[in-house]
């Protein structure tokens, strides 16, 4: 039921262009689903961190309605209303500033709410990415990326198609709102460090879901388990978030890359700050989900990722092995934001 969105990456050093989409970029109906068959397949050494809804998934009663938990009990939805591109729920309104319409609404028929996959308070899903506490002029960055072909990967033609017809005071007025999202409304992500994980399984929006009952899996050491909390997340539940199964010794690890890796690079830190919150054109990294950043590191290695955007990342992500990817996202999801 999710629809996948991005807006996050690495450090850009360009200078960039209003939002000007070329004339008659829709002038065919161009929507995501057109734009997929120009998206990358996964790398193959993370396929499990591109995970995508079964096919042939039950749908629930389209007349039955839920209540997020904690929200208004008056407030019942049908899971076509909870999916709503551009009406998407907003359970908890007093918890936040008000939403700019094209966060709350967006624009039909190529603007879908941002609201529906990065929520209200910006964390986001699996699917997507928390953009909360990132700057402003970051986020604008990023949507250019998506409109000049520099971000393209399986998870992105609904941002392509997004940014390919949004005006420029939306974007900004978006980007300002979780610009604007204190840092105390940013944690979303629990890491557990273990040798095994309660078994779970891929779900609506390619999102991972705790098994019933008590059965374990191992945590292999190329591999990390990213599990929804609670089945909440489908109802778009802003208090609910993830758990990150990391491997262990992964977090150690983790900091020796951040570090620079023993001398081979430059640290996180040099460009991410001290504290990984980034600054400026440099996004936080600090308390985002593992697949998220994992995504990211291994799109840039494979290109997918491209431009002058990537700034001083180019000298490093040749420089990560599969493992020093695994292990440096787990420390980011482990610290706070």
């Amino acid at each position: 039921m999710f629809v996948p969105l991005l807006a996050s990456g690495a450090q850009s050093q360009k200078a960039v262009k209003p939002m000007t989409p070329p004339a008659g970029a829709f002038a065919a109906g161009t929507t995501a689903r057109d734009l997929s068959p120009m998206m990358a397949t996964p790398p193959a050494a993370f396929a499990w961190a591109y995970p995508v809804a079964p096919v042939n998934m039950p749908h629930p009663d389209p007349t039955a309605t839920f209540t997020a938990q904690g929200a208004d009990p008056s407030m019942k939805l049908t899971m076509r209303q909870v999916g709503d591109a551009f009406s998407p729920p907003d359970w908890f309104p007093k918890e936040h500033a008000p939403l700019p319409q094209i966060v709350a609404h967006g624009r039909a028929p190529h603007v879908p709410a941002c609201t529906l996959c990065h929520l209200p308070n910006g964390n986001g899903h699996p699917e997507s990415a928390s953009i909360s506490g990132l700057t402003t002029p970051y986020i604008v960055e990023q949507m250019y990326a998506f409109r000049d072909g520099e971000r393209t990967n399986i998870r992105a033609p609904a941002m392509i198609e997004m940014a390919l017809d949004i005006s420029e005071q939306e974007l900004r007025a978006a980007a300002a709102y979780y610009a604007n999202i204190p840092k105390s409304q940013q944690k979303w992500i629990r890491v557990v460090e273990s040798s095994r994980a309660p078994a779970s399984h891929v779900g609506a929006g390619g999102a991972r879901f705790f098994d019933k009952g008590t059965k374990t899996i191992p945590v292999p050491q190329d591999m990390i388990y990213e599990v929804a909390e609670s089945e909440q997340v489908e109802l778009r539940n802003a208090h609910v978030g993830f758990v990150d199964y990391v491997p262990t010794g992964s977090l150690a690890k983790g900091r020796i890359v951040a570090m620079g890796n023993h001398g081979l690079m430059r640290t996180c830190g040099s460009c991410h700050g001290d504290d990984y919150r980034g600054h400026e054109d440099a996004p936080r990294i600090a308390g985002r989900g593992a697949y998220y950043l994992i995504r990211q590191l291994a799109d840039m290695r494979s290109g997918v990722r491209k431009g002058a955007a990537l700034g001083k990342m180019k000298e490093i992500i040749g420089k990560l092995s599969d493992a020093d990817i695994i292990n440096v996202a787990a420390y980011m999801a482990s610290r706070s934001p």
